[in-house]
């Protein structure tokens, strides 16, 4: 299902929902399964005025880095795209959990969209590509 949120419009898979309302005030928009392990989280920066930027997938991938580096994660390989707009991401190698981050680009507006869910197991394998499929999907809804 097509939805818009947040500044972004993508197709949503079945029993996702926005859980924000549900979190300690100022959390970034977040979407989850009621029955599911993990959540994914949105911070977008939209380009308002000024010089207008050129980003790229270096940039992108920079971005991933340093997220990454923040964080003390390992990043995993990298994920990018260079279709209608431009992202890079990866898996993030930890012991319990399993974490992914994606930024994605089109030139001049970024999103960061994160998956964290609970274990390696299957629950969190499929949520993960159900956020995969999501991240496919994005498009921004900057009006």
């Amino acid at each position: 299902m097509l939805v818009k949120f947040h500044g972004l419009q993508f197709d949503l898979p079945a029993q996702w929902a926005d859980v924000t309302d549900d979190l300690p005030e100022g959390s970034p928009p977040t979407l989850a399964r009621p029955s599911g392990v993990g959540a994914i989280q949105f911070t977008t920066a939209v380009y308002r005025a000024g010089l207008k930027p050129d980003v790229t997938n270096q940039d992108l991938r920079n971005l991933v880095v340093d997220f990454c580096n923040r964080l003390s994660f390992r990043p995993g390989e990298f994920e990018e795209r260079t279709d209608r707009l431009i992202s890079a991401g990866c898996v993030v190698a930890g012991t319990d959990d399993l974490t992914a981050v994606w930024y994605v680009s089109n030139g001049r507006d970024i999103a960061l969209i994160t998956y964290s869910g609970t274990g390696w197991g299957e629950p969190s394998k499929f949520e993960l590509c159900q956020a995969r499929q999501i991240v496919a999907t994005v498009e921004f809804d900057v009006g």
